[in-house]
């Protein structure tokens, strides 16, 4: 044997108790482990504060440690105090099932009830056009003024309208023998 592959075998063979020794958990604690690291990459993937960024990355990380060296081989057994049902649970009973199909939903007396689409006003070769045709002033990023925004979409409306006017004039002109 090398050198260093004794070095190798040795110092495996003095870690693997120790890596034996790590207490692995039960398949519910593991369970609950594998939903909150869930939840935490779900508010990741939403959005969180800058001031949470630390924390959120935090508990992912002992969390992703504690999967990995706790619940290699989740215990099946549970302790005898976490197997025995609460007296809560023993009186829950199941919520009914419905025999009806729901009522819809009423608007009130002179309301109404629409479906809302959203839908890109230009598409294509037209939204290219539109891309080039206008481009928003400076000071209507970020804005959080009233009048200000209200200037910027009055702007843009008018801006659409012109550039509806001018798409439209090269498509009108063109003559059919």
């Amino acid at each position: 044997m090398t050198p260093n592959l004794h070095f190798f075998a040795v110092a495996l063979l003095a870690a693997a108790p120790a890596m034996a020794q790590v207490e692995q958990f039960n398949v519910a604690q593991c369970a609950q482990l594998h939903l909150a690291l869930e939840q935490n990459r779900d508010l990741q993937r939403r959005g969180y504060r800058l001031k949470q960024e630390l924390k959120i990355r935090g508990q992912q990380a002992q969390l992703e440690l504690q999967l990995h060296y706790h619940c290699q081989q989740p215990a099946e057994q549970t302790s005898p105090l976490a197997r025995q049902p609460t007296r809560r649970q023993l009186t829950r009973r199941p919520p009914p099932v419905p025999t009806h199909a729901p009522a819809k939903t009423r608007a009130a007396p002179g309301l109404q009830i629409s479906e809302i689409q959203v839908k890109a006003p230009y598409q294509g070769a037209k939204l290219t056009a539109w891309l080039q045709f206008y481009q928003p002033p400076f000071y209507c990023y970020g804005v959080r003024q009233t009048t200000r925004i209200r200037q910027c979409v009055e702007q843009r409306q008018q801006a659409q309208q012109q550039f509806e006017q001018q798409y439209a004039e090269p498509a009108t002109g063109v003559q059919t023998p």
